[in-house]
């Protein structure tokens, strides 16, 4: 059998600051990896998902779940989440279906935001693609 591929995640920082890695998790399936950093004299906790092309709202709210404890007002959460998180991050022929919606819900519960629609909370350009999913 051959090996399945796979692709990287890089978080990249300037080699000026004061970084310290303090630990490193991530889960078997390599959906996930949570990164506890010594910045600057703060503590920072670095989330990154990446979900599936196929159930991926179901995958980031099990994740976001199962991080709950790790995250706090100094974490960052980012990634590949192949899935709108709302209803201006969709294309026309998308719908937001009820996992989706979940998935919002618990982002909302969490006290999460996602910062480009903070920026751009009227923007009708989408920072999700199904063209970019298969990539």
């Amino acid at each position: 059998q051959r090996e399945p591929k796979r692709s990287g995640v890089a978080i990249l920082t300037s080699g000026k600051i004061d970084f310290k890695i303090k630990t490193v998790k991530r889960d078997k399936e390599g959906h996930y990896i949570v990164i506890k950093v010594f910045i600057q004299h703060e503590d920072i906790t670095i989330v990154n998902i990446h979900a599936p092309n196929t159930r991926a709202p179901r995958c980031i709210k099990e994740i976001l779940l199962e991080l709950n404890r790790e995250i706090d007002l100094n974490t960052l959460v980012a990634g590949g989440f192949n899935t709108p998180l709302s209803a201006l991050d969709r294309s026309s022929r998308q719908k937001i279906n009820k996992e989706t919606s979940n998935l919002i819900c618990t982002i909302d519960q969490m006290d999460l935001i996602v910062i480009y629609r903070t920026l751009h909370p009227k923007a009708a350009e989408y920072a999700f693609s199904p063209e970019h999913m298969d990539r």
